[in-house]
């Protein structure tokens, strides 16, 4: 009776420990679709869209460390040609890094390139992104960046 116990214990330990181990429900990032504004310094957009997270994935490294992929698009674009960065920003693909225990989410918006990119960086807030992007290259050293801020998107 007592093995029978014992070993009715340790499965449901087994079980419990398995489910849910890289489940994203305690989460402050979700999976889903967010509506997403890039601005200047000054609040005046420059991009807007949609971005998707499917798929937030627990590293194994126990740390808190999340790898985040899905895609983006682009309802809106600055005609501004100051703006240098958004030249690589077509849509597509997106891949980042989420610490849950930081709150904090950095995506490249092109990941298949390195050089002339558009980083974004924020922190989750009551289920909202907010944080600023920057673009760089490893050539020209141009910089530029401004503010970001995603919204779960509730259609």
């Amino acid at each position: 009776m007592k093995i029978i116990g014992l070993i009715s214990i340790a499965a449901v330990l087994i079980l419990s420990s398995c489910s849910g181990s890289d489940s994203d429900s305690s989460l402050a990032l979700k999976k889903g679709r967010y509506q997403y504004i890039l601005t200047d310094s000054s609040g005046t957009s420059l991009v807007e869209g949609l971005m998707t997270f499917d798929s937030i994935t627990k590293q194994t490294t126990g740390s808190g460390d999340y790898l985040v992929s899905g895609s983006y698009t682009i309802s809106k674009l600055t005609k501004d040609t100051i703006y240098q960065g958004f030249t690589t920003m077509e849509g597509g693909e997106l891949k980042g890094y989420y610490n849950d225990k930081q709150n904090f989410i950095n995506i490249n918006t092109n990941p298949r390139i390195a050089d002339a990119n558009v980083f974004l960086n924020a922190n989750i807030v009551s289920g909202e992104l907010k944080g600023g992007w920057y673009y760089s290259t490893f050539r020209s050293g141009h910089t530029e960046g401004g503010l970001f801020n995603a919204k779960i998107d509730k259609k």
